[in-house]
């Protein structure tokens, strides 16, 4: 349940990470709170996720091509178990299209006076994933794809929670639902282990984190060239100016998923940034915009709406 709006609240992140096509079909977690419901307790959070990305790299014997929208919608449902523990049921629907943004981007850029990338010699909403490994086409997707993503199952122990501190051990088993040919699923089956953590700084700032490892077993997109261990982390602070509003800003980590120098498979580095108003004592919206501060690892620009009810 929420605190009373009368006392800054923890430091809890948004629920998001890296967007790529090529990375959200593995079980890397998106950020998660330190502090966990109480018994019995159960909330709901519905957070959608839209992320646009245009870029065309080169390996030493690869090529990389991907222009699409990603939207992405998470359920999750929480629920407190006995005294310190958490399960959380985590259902993602994925599409990818052409999308909306494209236009927007570039007159952003264009009124900015910001490089506009590959943009103006292409037509704006297109779709197209395509890499090739030795003058081998590996990987092609040229027309909107949507389905039900890979269902995860996560288990979390509260190992110590105070007024200034609190620490928590999270377990999450991500399960072959959706479908790696549309590149809304993996294939396979991964396992991940993290801690969350949060302390407070002051009445008004929070600083919040999250590190872990992640083992991704018989994945089925581009087997050839994958990685099988992985690591991430987040790290961020929350500063409270008013009893309804929240900023926020945290910076996400993902080791390399694929044995590639094509640097949109590397590690990927993403920044994000927004803001929580607390409706009242059950409710919150976050917003927030995420970029990719390391050029080229993640998408140009994601976005990020969520919704936070405790029952």
């Amino acid at each position: 349940m929420f605190c009373n709006l009368s006392n800054a609240r923890p430091g809890s992140p948004f629920t998001t990470r890296n967007q790529s096509p090529l990375s959200l079909i593995y079980g890397i977690p998106t950020a998660t709170p330190a502090r966990l419901l109480e018994e019995n307790n159960s909330r709901w959070i519905s957070s959608l996720n839209i992320s646009n990305t245009l870029i065309a790299q080169n390996g030493e014997n690869d090529h990389l091509f991907v222009d699409l929208e990603t939207w992405q919608l998470n359920l999750f449902y929480d629920y407190g178990l006995k005294q310190n523990w958490m399960l959380r049921v985590h259902l993602p629907v994925v599409a990818h299209t052409g999308g909306i943004l494209d236009s927007a981007i570039d007159s952003y850029h264009k009124a900015l006076g910001l490089p506009q990338g590959l943009q103006p010699g292409l037509p704006y909403n297109q779709i197209s994933i395509d890499y090739t490994r030795n003058n081998t086409n590996l990987l092609n997707i040229s027309s909107d794809q949507k389905d039900i993503g890979d269902i995860a199952f996560q288990l979390a122990w509260q190992i110590k929670k105070s007024n200034d501190i609190a620490i928590s051990y999270w377990t999450s088993l991500k399960l072959p639902t959706g479908d790696y040919k549309k590149l809304t699923g993996s294939g396979g089956t991964d396992i991940a282990a993290w801690t969350a953590m949060d302390y407070r700084l002051n009445d008004s700032r929070w600083l919040f984190a999250q590190a872990g490892l992640l083992y991704m077993h018989n994945n089925k997109v581009l087997p050839e060239i994958h990685n099988n261990w992985g690591t991430f982390a987040m790290a961020g602070i929350k500063f409270q100016p008013w009893k309804p509003l929240e900023l926020k800003a945290q910076l996400e980590f993902h080791s390399a998923l694929f044995d590639t120098n094509i640097k949109f498979m590397q590690q990927s580095y993403q920044l994000t940034f927004g803001g929580s108003y607390l409706i009242n004592t059950q409710q919150k919206l976050d917003f927030s915009v995420g970029e990719d501060i390391k050029s080229g690892t993640s998408p140009d620009v994601s976005f990020n709406i969520s919704w936070w009810i405790s029952l």
